[in-house]
C-alpha cells in the first residue's frame, strides 16, 4: 500500500520515502516549475526544453545520452523526464546497487545542464518533430489548443510544447536565464521508494542535492498558484476548426481552486469512476461506443491545478458533433449513474484498485508525486480509500445534479480535413 513518509531533507528539500522490500529503487525528482512559468522564463515552450536538453550533457556528465540516461540503462534501469504545467520531473528506476549513481545523474540533469549551442540546435529539431506529431492527430491537437480556449491570457492558457515560431527565438542566453529564474533547490521535492535504510537515504541525498542551484527565487514545496482563472464560460458552446477528418467533442465543467479544499478534487475523482469504471462495461463506453456507435474511445478527463481546472467528457468522432453532445447529456441524466447497483460496483473497483497496489517502486513514486502535484499533499492509500469509500449514494446524486447545461462549456474541435 502506498504510504510515503515525509522527511525534512538536507538544505530544506523535502524527501518523500517509502521502504519497499524489492530489488529496485525508484527516484523521482520534482522541480515545481513548468509551462505556466513560460512567460516569465522567456516565452511559450521554454521550460519544455529542460525536459530534453539535460540528456545531451551536464557539467559532471558532458558526454550526451550515453553519459547520462544510458549510464542507468546499462544496469537494466530506465530514466525519464516530463514537463507539466506546474512541474518538471526527472525519474529513474534502477537496481539498488546503483541508486546513488542514478541520483547523481538526475541531480546533474536537473541542476547543471550544459546548454551548449550545438545541443540546442540538435534538440530544436527534435522538439519541432514532437510538436508536429502532437498536431498530426485530432485528439492531441485539440488538447494542445484547449487551454487557450478555456483560459486565454492566463499562464495556464497554453500547452507545454511551444510553437515553431517561439522555438525559433530560443537561444542559449535565453535558456540560461530561464533556468536561473525557475530552478532552485527551494522548489525541489525528492521521492524515493525501495529497500534503503533511512540513514543511507538522507546521507546520499544530502551529498548530491547540494549541487542544485540555491536560486534567489520564491520557494515552492508544491504546485504554485498563478492567479485567478478567467471566468468560466458557463452555458457556452465554442467551435474551433481544425485540419483533420475527425472532430473532437468536449463537454466540460469547472473545478474549484484548491482553496476550496482537497475534498472537492476527490469528489471529481469519484465522479470519474462513476462514468468510467468497468472499462468497456462502463456506462460511458456502452452508451457512446456500443449503443450509439459514435466514438471508439470516449473518456472522462480532468485537469486540476491550485488555481482550478476542468473535468468532463470527451470523444473523437467522425459523426456529427451535436449527436455526441446529445449522448453525453443522455448519460449524465441517466438513472443508471445514480443507481445503488452501479455505485456499489464503482466502490468495488476503487477498493480493488487499492488492493492491487502490490509493491512496485516505480509506480509508487509516480503516484505519490502525482498526488503532491494535484492535491498539494501526498495521500496514502488508506486515506484515499477512506475518503472515496465514504461517499454516500445521495452525495453522488447531488454532484450529478450540478452537471447542468447552464454550467457546462461545450467545446467542439470540428474536423475540416
Amino acid at each position: 500500500m502506498i504510504d510515503f513518509e515525509l522527511i525534512d531533507g538536507p538544505f530544506g528539500v523535502p524527501i518523500y520515502f517509502q521502504h519497499l522490500n524489492v530489488n529496485t529503487v525508484s527516484l523521482n525528482l520534482v522541480m515545481f516549475v513548468g509551462s505556466a512559468d513560460d512567460d516569465v522564463g522567456g516565452g511559450h515552450g521554454i521550460y519544455h526544453w529542460f525536459e530534453h536538453l539535460p540528456s545531451r550533457g551536464t557539467e559532471k556528465f558532458p558526454g550526451g545520452y550515453r553519459d547520462t540516461e544510458a549510464r542507468l540503462v546499462r544496469h537494466g534501469g530506465a530514466a525519464d523526464a516530463e514537463t507539466g504545467y506546474t512541474h518538471t520531473s526527472f525519474s529513474a528506476d534502477v537496481p539498488r546497487r546503483v541508486w546513488a549513481e542514478a541520483l547523481d545523474v538526475l541531480v546533474d540533469m536537473m541542476g547543471r545542464p550544459l546548454l551548449r549551442t550545438s545541443d540546442i540546435e540538435a534538440e530544436r529539431e527534435i522538439i519541432l518533430q514532437e510538436i508536429d506529431e502532437w498536431h498530426s492527430g485530432p485528439s492531441s491537437h485539440s488538447l494542445c489548443q484547449l487551454p487557450e480556449v478555456l483560459w486565454p491570457g492566463h499562464p495556464l492558457g497554453h500547452d507545454q510544447l511551444g510553437t515553431r515560431d517561439t522555438l525559433a527565438g530560443i537561444d542559449p542566453a535565453l535558456l540560461r536565464q530561464a533556468h536561473q529564474l525557475g530552478y532552485s533547490r527551494g522548489r525541489c521535492a525528492v521521492f524515493v521508494a525501495g529497500n534503503l535504510p533511512k540513514s543511507e537515504l538522507i546521507d546520499v541525498v544530502g551529498k548530491h542535492i547540494e549541487r542544485l542551484p540555491k536560486g534567489d527565487i520564491s520557494t515552492r514545496k508544491s504546485a504554485a498558484k498563478y492567479g485567478e482563472l478567467p471566468d468560466w464560460q458557463a452555458g457556452a458552446k465554442t467551435q474551433v476548426d481544425m485540419p483533420h477528418d475527425d472532430s473532437v467533442v468536449y463537454l466540460l465543467f469547472p473545478i474549484e481552486s484548491l482553496d476550496q479544499g482537497e475534498s472537492k478534487l476527490l469528489e471529481w475523482d469519484f465522479l470519474s469512476d462513476v462514468f468510467s469504471a468497468g472499462d468497456l462495461g462502463s456506462p460511458l463506453q456502452r452508451l457512446v461506443r456500443e449503443d450509439s456507435r459514435l466514438a471508439y474511445s470516449p473518456e472522462f478527463i480532468s485537469a486540476t491545478h491550485p488555481d482550478g481546472g476542468y473535468a468532463g467528457l470527451v470523444a473523437q468522432t467522425s459523426a456529427e458533433p451535436e449527436r455526441v453532445l446529445e449522448a453525453f447529456w443522455k448519460l449524465i441524466e441517466s438513472d443508471e449513474l445514480r443507481s445503488r447497483e452501479w455505485l456499489d460496483y464503482v466502490r468495488d473497483t476503487i477498493r480493488g484498485s487499492i488492493e492491487m497496489h502490490d509493491p512496485d517502486a516505480g509506480e509508487y513514486t509516480s503516484e505519490a508525486s502525482a498526488s503532491l502535484i494535484h492535491y498539494g499533499r501526498c495521500f496514502s492509500d488508506s486515506e484515499y480509500a477512506a475518503a472515496m469509500l465514504g461517499y454516500r449514494d445521495e452525495d453522488v446524486a447531488q454532484w450529478l445534479e450540478r452537471l447542468t447545461q447552464d454550467q457546462a462549456h461545450a467545446v467542439v474541435f470540428r474536423g475540416r480535413g
